[in-house]
């Protein structure tokens, strides 16, 4: 009977809705029902033998130097069967608010304590002891639950987001003033309101989901209905539950994100501005992570590498770029070892990277991208394709160059036209007064004297002559009178006209087989004669022979002056035919002249649709060519055999 009658009580026990948990004297666990374990979600046969305290955090496990429930069985009288606000513990250490009532059976030896426990919803509490339990006396606390009301209500009114709950009409219960306040309406014409009449089906599909158990979220722009006031909102729809375990309706937590909206606005827009910008700057911009693997590259830097921007992603210079792409890596790796940047190094494809093509210059700056705590999170790249500023340097330094040396050209040639007027002046000077000092006394002149006058005379007209043509050229106002003129004939004339000048020199003339005549202006061949043979003399110092050949070949009369003098540079050839220009072994206080002579025989050369060119080697000697069409020539051309290196 006895046996029957403790089942048919666990029965009734099972049945009931709130928990309950029957210890010994020693406070362990004797028995609980069915919905102790579904509130704290132990098996039975777990708790059965345990101490009871080990439901309830170990904060609360003593007071006054008593297990939770002796000091709860000691105030029994003071709390005149009220129950207390506690915390238990879940087995998965979740901690849950419930209403705890603690009873005892029996004499000492043959007790039983008996707990019974009823669920309160979640709230938020830092209480961290039973709230009936205040310091300085267990008389204090006979009011606490009113306390604790009141300060829940404190809690919520004065939280700093709105709150509103709803039952399973679902109809508004109860908000804060905040709520009323984002919605933009009052308390009275909230309260009542049933969420089911809103226009907006998300909110309402969120509301039944909550009311289904589930916790969902909503952003959107609220429509109030009465006053049309749109606020952007985010609600955390959440279920409430009753003491049963059942959902007795739901909570709303809502959040004005007008400010967040807009922060989130103006960094769209900022992150909009930075793609722009990092996608059409004109300098090469990338991303590597920590593996030195691109993560992002813009279209310049994919235009200086010579692939798509997409093919560079997760992949490193290396097998991107090969041999140079290794080589470029250099950079990446040593910020990633040093966390320093590296800025403006400068390398070019070909010297530095090793690249095939046409040189390219390249300023690259690497730079460790950080997180606000100072990890790297890679490298960032600026690559700027420098190759147009770069030759625009080299050619303003070439120019420059080429100013400083024509400069210099100029100066010298002052210097030297200086010297070379009074060189003749001087002597001519001299002269004259003499042929002055004779005729004032009567005596008889000498002829040699008149003689080395009008020399010297002579002398200074061609300079003067030299410096007009040069003039002349540069205006492009040289007149020519060309006319069917024997080439031959004048040749023959100029060198028997120099006789006098040869001084130890020989003139070996190796004449043409046949007659050559050409188109040409006979005083300007001759002066383009002249000069040649004049440079012959002048440069072979220590006499020797002086080979002049006149040729014919393919209807082009071809004049070679060969001389065995000092010779010219192989890099000063070019200039030879320049104005002014004179070759750096060849002094002004050594070999006189203007510099002119061979810069108006070109002119000369070419009007006459003809080429003037050297061929020498500095030490062995010089051979001037000349190369005139001949009169029968329908078109004045250059035989494909002559040297076009240094054709004037």
């Amino acid at each position: 009977m006895a046996g029957g009658a403790a089942r048919e009580l666990e029965a009734i026990l099972d049945a009931a809705v709130d928990p309950f948990i029957a210890c010994g004297p020693d406070e362990r666990i004797l028995h609980v029902n069915a919905a102790t374990e579904r509130l704290l979600g132990w098996d039975r046969e777990q708790l059965l033998g345990r101490p009871v305290t080990d439901l309830f955090p170990s904060r609360l496990h003593r007071f006054h130097g008593l297990s939770l429930p002796r000091y709860l069985l000691s105030r029994r009288k003071k709390l005149g069967g009220r129950p207390t606000r506690i915390f238990a513990r879940r087995r998965d250490g979740v901690e849950l608010q419930v209403e705890l009532t603690v009873g005892a059976t029996g004499t000492q030896g043959h007790e039983r304590i008996v707990l019974m426990m009823r669920r309160l919803h979640e709230v938020i509490d830092s209480l961290e002891e039973p709230v009936e339990h205040v310091p300085g006396g267990p008389g204090a606390g006979a009011n606490h639950e009113e306390t604790v009301d009141r300060l829940y209500r404190l809690l919520v009114e004065n939280a700093p987001l709105g709150i509103f709950h709803f039952d399973r009409a679902p109809i508004i219960t109860a908000c804060n003033e905040r709520f009323s306040s984002l919605i933009g309406t009052s308390k009275r014409n909230l309260v009542g309101l049933q969420l089911f009449t809103l226009s907006d089906e998300n909110i309402i599909a969120c509301v039944r989901e909550a009311l289904n158990g589930h916790s969902c979220d909503y952003e959107g722009d609220y429509h109030a209905l009465t006053t049309g006031k749109v606020t952007p909102v985010r609600i955390r729809f959440a279920p409430c539950y009753s003491e049963d375990g059942s959902v007795e309706g739901g909570v709303g937590i809502v959040e004005d994100i007008t400010d967040r909206r807009r922060v989130e606005a103006e960094r769209e827009e900022n992150l909009a501005q930075m793609d722009l910008l990092f996608r059409g700057a004109p300098v090469g911009i990338g991303f590597l992570d920590t593996n030195l693997r691109y993560v992002r590259v813009n279209e310049t830097l994919a235009r200086i590498n010579g692939l798509p921007a997409e093919a560079h992603l997760g992949r490193t210079l290396p097998e991107l770029l090969g041999e140079p792409g290794a080589i470029a890596e250099q950079g990446p790796r040593h910020v990633l070892r040093t966390g320093e940047p590296l800025v403006n190094q400068e390398s070019t494809s070909d010297e530095d990277l090793g690249a095939p093509g046409p040189r390219r210059y390249f300023a690259g700056s690497f730079y460790p991208v950080r997180t606000p705590d100072g990890r790297i999170l890679g490298v960032g790249v600026l690559v700027e394709d420098i190759t147009e500023r770069k030759l625009a340097e080299e050619e303003r330094a070439h120019l420059y160059r080429e100013a400083q040396e024509a400069i210099r050209v100029r100066d010298d040639f002052l210097s030297i036209a200086s010297h070379e007027l009074k060189t003749p002046l001087t002597p001519l000077s001299l002269r004259l007064a003499t042929l002055e000092r004779r005729l004032e006394r009567g005596e008889n002149l000498d002829p040699s004297v008149l003689r080395h006058a009008r020399h010297q005379l002579t002398r200074l007209t061609g300079l003067i002559n030299d410096l007009l043509d040069a003039s002349r050229i540069e205006a492009g106002r040289l007149a020519l009178h060309p006319e069917s003129t024997r080439f031959d004939l004048l040749v023959e004339q100029t060198l028997a006209g120099m006789e006098g000048q040869k001084g130890n020199h020989t003139f070996d003339f190796e004449r043409p087989r046949e007659p050559i005549s050409v188109h040409g202006d006979t005083y300007r061949l001759e002066q383009v004669i002249s000069n040649l043979l004049e440079n012959a003399l002048k440069y072979s110092p220590d006499g020797g022979n002086i080979r002049v050949r006149l040729s014919l070949s393919d209807d082009v009369a071809v004049l070679s002056v060969t001389d065995p003098g000092i010779g010219i540079p192989e890099d000063q050839q070019q200039q030879l035919f320049d104005r002014y220009f004179r070759a750096r072994n060849a002094s002004t206080r050594s070999y006189g002249g203007l510099g002119l002579g061979l810069y108006i025989s070109r002119d000369i050369v070419e009007r006459h649709g003809g080429r003037i060119w050297v061929e020498s080697e500095a030490g062995r000697g010089s051979t001037f060519y000349v190369a005139l069409p001949t009169l029968s020539a329908a078109r004045p051309a250059l035989p494909l055999a002559w040297p076009d290196r240094h054709l004037h």
